[in-house]
Formats: structure tokens, C-alpha cells, sequence
């Protein structure tokens, strides 16, 4: 029987989206302040904390909520007509976006996640390119969160993980409320 409770996928994307909560926590930003030395930045980078690779395994992460939530909901699995995967994102909750933009923001979180995924790091090379995508390739776009992908790098921050983990949740929630 198909499980078409969105409840599991949605908690999923909201453990990943507190991942946002811990970087501001005052007590994160205070060991920021006092243990970075002072000739460089005062960012969680300069501690180690390499933020645009942990919002891209988080994006990771939500296609995998949605690609989970696909197989128990028995949602059906064209292949895309843009990429040519049965396991497409885009193709399998389009139907349950209510706009352009998240229309939008599902193809990128497709490419996104085979570029953190199966690339170093969010780093495309020739053999990230080497496949169809929808929307990265190799000139500089400005995706719907606002980040910048240019030079085959995409440069994420923790904004951009929340915005994309309201828009996984609001169509896990439509997805859920189909019959």
C-alpha cells in the first residue's frame, strides 16, 4: 500500500534546515568572535566550518526526502523530458508546484544535487557537464535562491538552504494531499 504521508520527508528537511539554526546560534557566533585570530575574516570559516559545502549536502539531502517520499508514495516516474531519468525530481513533483518558481527551484535542486553528490565538492568538471542538465551549465545563471553558479562552482549560504527547504516542504505537503 502507498504511504502518502509527507509527514517523515517533511521532518527530514527540517533537521536539515536547523543545520541554519546552529551556525547562528549566539554561543557559535561568540567562539567566531573570540577564536578566530584576528588578521583573518571573523566567519565560521575561518574555524572550519565550510558553509557552502554543508548547504549543498543539505540540498543533497532534501532531494533525497523528496526521492524517498516519491518511492513510498508510488508517485509515477517518467523520465524526464530534460535529463532522461526515471528518478528525475523535477518530473516526479512538478505537477505539485504552484508556481514557475519552484517549478524553477526543483530543477535546480535536480542539478544541484548530482553536482554535490557525484562532483567534488559542488565543483563541476568536464564530466558533470558531459550529461544534460536543466539549468546548470556551463555560463554563469543566477538561481531562484539568489546564489550565483559561474565558473562551474555555485556559491551557497545558509539563506539559500532555507529557502529551498520551504519550498520542499510546502510541495511534500501538496504531494501528500493528492490522491
Amino acid at each position: 500500500m502507498a504511504d502518502t504521508n509527507p509527514a517523515r520527508a517533511i521532518a527530514v528537511t527540517k533537521r536539515i534546515e536547523m543545520m541554519c539554526d546552529f551556525m547562528e546560534k549566539p554561543a557559535i557566533r561568540t567562539a567566531v568572535e573570540q577564536a578566530v585570530p584576528v588578521t583573518m575574516p571573523r566567519a565560521p570559516g575561518a574555524l572550519g566550518f565550510d558553509i557552502p559545502l554543508w548547504v549543498g549536502l543539505g540540498l543533497t539531502g532534501f532531494w533525497a526526502a523528496l526521492n524517498a517520499f516519491s518511492e513510498r508514495a508510488g508517485l509515477s516516474s517518467p523520465n524526464c523530458t530534460i535529463c532522461g531519468r526515471s528518478s528525475c525530481i523535477w518530473a516526479q513533483f512538478a505537477p505539485y508546484a504552484q508556481n514557475n518558481n519552484e517549478k524553477a527551484s526543483l530543477e535546480e535542486l535536480e542539478d544541484l544535487r548530482h553536482l554535490y553528490a557525484h562532483n567534488y565538492a559542488g565543483e563541476a568538471d568536464d564530466e558533470y557537464f558531459a550529461r544534460k542538465r536543466h539549468v546548470l551549465n556551463r555560463g554563469a545563471i543566477t538561481l531562484t535562491c539568489g546564489a550565483q553558479f559561474a565558473s562551474g562552482r555555485v556559491y551557497l549560504d545558509l539563506q539559500h538552504l532555507r529557502m529551498y527547504a520551504k519550498i520542499v516542504q510546502r510541495i511534500l505537503q501538496r504531494a501528500g494531499t493528492v490522491p
